[in-house]
């Protein structure tokens, strides 16, 4: 793109959507209610911009519990004050919730859990003050107050009024909440040793079902108070939900999914979900989904029918430290964030695939130009491995989603793989890699891109995956620099290697691409601190490097001199990227701050407060009208350029400006000076209504103008005239049009006015020094006249 860019604005953005706690479905299925800090965020499955929160973000309050009734219109919020706020649900799409109502719940402890009865008419509240409150909703009030053994973990309603509280040590409680009952506690039943993690009623039955930590679940009666069995499900239980074939599903500590029959405990189906806790599962029956949560906040949504993930979303990314675009025209988004996994976002709907692979966080993913399909990701495990996106399931031959399967590894450092660079064509393809060991890595793609489609791991296979995958050999290996190497990039020609590191160096190397060997180049030095990352421009023997001494330099590689020293950030500066066919610079750092450089005169074209931390990673699609940052903040900034937009609007703006002055020319030469007055006035700008008042003061016509005046244009010039009257130059023509406006509206009328007192207090204090200054000058004169008269010529 040879147009440079001046303005860039925020195109999308994946940010924070759960950080823990509860996550509901909507009344259609289509939406998510999850707690995100103090917020709740709404998720629109089918359109990620419809998205939208509940609360505000700038509140210091924090969210402990979330409940949805039956019928899903109704959404309670508690809060860690003890406050519980009501929101109605709209049917209609479009419709954000409105807060129905708010109270306080004289709780002494956070809420933890909330459940709606079957007519939504009484809520049940249970908190950490072991007490559980219930609510009448249409009377608004506190009917019933239980007090527990413990901790409130879960609660249910029975059948004939009866209400079931499940305790965190593993009592389960019994209570009759019918108005006028001789006895509120019926029975205690102390079948489980640990957390009662989930209460559910088995449908038509006056069956609860009891599940708990200590890998046991229990079935009782809530008429007779009888337990009817206690099954052992090995495993500790997290939560569970009931399918509408009237089975019990589980997740828990093993991040299965399992499918049982609740007479026997049989275990009919199971499937692998996470790496991690389960924490969370509910059922849909109108989408016939579950809807799971991860301890790793990974939001699950399973097809019932074969318990597979047909959609997953991240909750949060914690820190993330790089981003690609790849994939068939740059359909994907690759993210290595704070996890050993990696990330891949569909760059049109932001849906999320989880990739494991790695053995501790991924620090860099990257893709080469030459095949956008294949990825390579470096990790603190000390490893790089080879990716390919693929859209075609190669055993059934039909199309399914892109999924993303491994090809290859590379070993060979003792230290974090901090960055990775490919060669620009396939002549002789390589990669280069970077280590906190101090060394530079060359290894030879040759045999990769034989082999690339022949090598795929099974989903659900238990063995390493360094086992299982071929091995790059490496190529070359030296010692890059002192300390840490923080980056390389590879030039245009495949030639040139460039390095930065913590010892304030740039180094760089020369490649043999007939022998894939490593040579030195030459060392670059003037930055005062580390640096942070290096770029080649494509078009140039040029090279620019940034640093933690907030500066960017331009280098000339042909002499090794530094041409340019960009300077502007407070920061630490963490990226840079050569991009208007090499005459700009775009770089991000440390504060969240992008700025967009002209190289040619070393001048900051713009700066957007783009992240509040950090920024890890800055990349851009092929055409440049997209870019893409990330950082510490965890949130993925999608920027596009909008600087053609701008100028279009700009010059429409002033088109729209240059014809409405020549209208005004037009009525004040053709002497019509009542339309000329409501024409400045319509078009709300004091500059060209002072102009017209002038003209008709000067002719005389000020007092005939005023009457035609509607009320709202009236308004409009009394605001113009507060403006004129702070200005000794304009406030002759201020006090001579409040002077006609006062002749023709009587005082009540005035009063009546919006905002008139605020108008007369306004006016008030520059009119006292208006007139002490015209008394001055007065003075002033009449001494000048004295003094005048009585000089004599000598």
């Amino acid at each position: 793109m040879s147009q440079l860019i001046k303005e860039i604005s925020q195109k999308r953005s994946v940010g924070s959507v759960f950080t823990g706690g509860f996550v509901k479905w909507s009344a259609n299925g289509q939406r998510l209610f999850s707690t995100c800090s103090n917020i709740v965020k709404v998720i629109d499955l089918e359109n990620n911009d419809a998205s939208y929160t509940i609360g505000d973000p700038e509140d210091e309050l924090r969210i402990t519990c979330i409940a949805l009734d039956k019928n899903r219109n109704r959404l309670l919020i508690a809060y860690n004050n003890h406050v519980i706020r009501e929101y109605t649900i709209p049917l209609e799409d479009g419709e954000e919730p409105q807060l129905a109502k708010t109270w306080k719940t004289m709780h002494t402890a956070p809420i933890l859990v909330m459940e709606f009865s079957e007519n939504g008419v009484i809520l049940a509240t249970g908190s950490a003050d072991h007490i559980t409150k219930v609510w009448n909703l249409e009377k608004q009030q506190c009917t019933h107050t239980l007090k527990g053994p413990s901790v409130v973990s879960s609660i249910v309603f029975g059948k004939h009024d009866k209400l079931v509280v499940g305790y965190i040590e593993g009592q389960l409680h019994l209570y009759d909440i019918t108005l006028g009952a001789e006895k509120k506690f019926i029975n205690e039943w102390k079948t489980h040793s640990s957390n009662i993690t989930a209460l559910l009623r088995i449908e038509d039955t006056r069956l609860v079902v009891a599940l708990s930590r200590d890998q046991t679940m229990s079935i009782h009666e809530t008429e007779t108070q009888e337990t009817i069995k206690v099954l052992p499900l090995f495993e500790s239980i997290e939560s569970a939900a009931i399918g509408h074939n009237g089975n019990l599903f589980t997740v828990g500590e093993e991040g299965i999914l399992k499918e049982f029959k609740i007479e026997t405990a049989k275990l009919l189906k199971q499937q692998k979900i996470s790496g991690t806790r389960l924490d969370q599962i509910s059922y849909d029956p109108i989408t016939n989904r579950f809807l799971s949560v991860s301890a790793e906040t990974n939001i699950y949504i399973i097809d019932f029918e074969d318990l597979k993930i047909s959609r997953q979303l991240v909750g949060s990314h914690d820190e993330i430290y790089s981003c690609c675009i790849f994939g068939k025209n740059e359909s994907h988004i690759a993210v290595a964030s704070n996890t050993n996994e990696i990330r891949i976002y569909d760059s049109q709907t932001l849906d999320c695939q989880l990739v494991f692979g790695h053995t501790e966080s991924v620090l860099g993913v990257v893709s080469p130009s030459w095949d956008t399909s294949l990825l390579a990701s470096c990790s603190k495990d000390n490893s790089i491995i080879f990716w390919r996106l693929s859209e075609e399931n190669e055993d059934s031959k039909t199309t399914t989603k892109p999924y993303l399967f491994p090809i290859s590894v590379a070993t060979g450092h003792a230290n974090s793989v901090t960055s990775l660079s490919f060669s620009n064509t396939t002549r002789a393809p390589y990669i280069t890699s970077v280590s906190s060991d101090s060394m530079i890595k060359l290894w030879s793609l040759r045999d990769l891109i034989k082999l690339q489609r022949e090598v795929k791991i099974e989903e659900d296979s238990q063995q390493n995956i360094f086992d299982l995958l071929p091995k790059v050999p490496c190529s070359s290996t030296l010692v890059a620099h002192a300390k840490d190497v923080n980056c390389v990039d590879v030039a245009d020609s495949d030639n040139v290697v460039a390095t930065g590191g913590m010892d304030k160096l740039v180094k760089l190397w020369q490649v043999d691409t007939t022998k894939m060997q490593l040579g030195i180049g030459g060392t670059l030095s003037g930055h005062r601190r580390g640096v942070g990352d290096v770029r080649f421009a494509k078009n140039a023997h040029k090279l620019a490097s940034c640093s933690g001494d907030m500066t960017i330099k331009i280098w000339n590689i042909s002499d090794k001199t530094c041409q340019q020293t960009l300077t502007g950030h407070t920061c630490a500066v963490f990226r840079i990227l050569f991009i208007s066919s090499d005459n700009q610079l775009i770089s991000a750092d440390s504060s969240g701050i992008i700025k967009i450089w002209t190289v040619k005169n070393s001048e900051c074209e713009t700066t957007v407060d783009g992240h509040t931390d950090k920024i890890w990673s800055l990349t851009a699609k092929a055409e440049e009208s997209e870019f893409v940052t990330a950082g510490s903040d965890g949130k993925i900034v999608v920027w596009k350029n909008v600087t053609e937009e701008k100028e279009m609007a700009e010059l429409e703006k002033r088109r729209e400006k240059l014809e409405q002055e020549q209208t005004l020319t037009n009525l004040l030469e053709q002497q019509r000076f009542d339309e000329a007055l409501e024409f400045a006035l319509g078009l709300v700008r004091p500059f060209c209504a002072y102009k017209v008042i002038t003209t008709l003061i000067d002719h005389g016509q000020l007092a005939s103008a005023l009457p035609k005046l509607d009320s709202r244009k009236i308004q409009i010039l009394l605001d113009f005239t507060t403006q004129w009257n702070t200005n000794s130059r304009t406030s002759q023509v201020a006090q001579r049009v409040l002077f006609e406006l006062f002749m023709i509206i009587p005082p009540e009328e005035f009063l009546e006015m919006p905002n008139s007192r605020n108008l007369i207090e306004s006016f008030l204090p520059y009119t006292n020094r208006h007139l002490d200054r015209l008394d001055r000058a007065r003075q002033d004169a009449s001494l000048l006249e004295f003094i005048w008269k009585q000089m004599r010529i000598a």
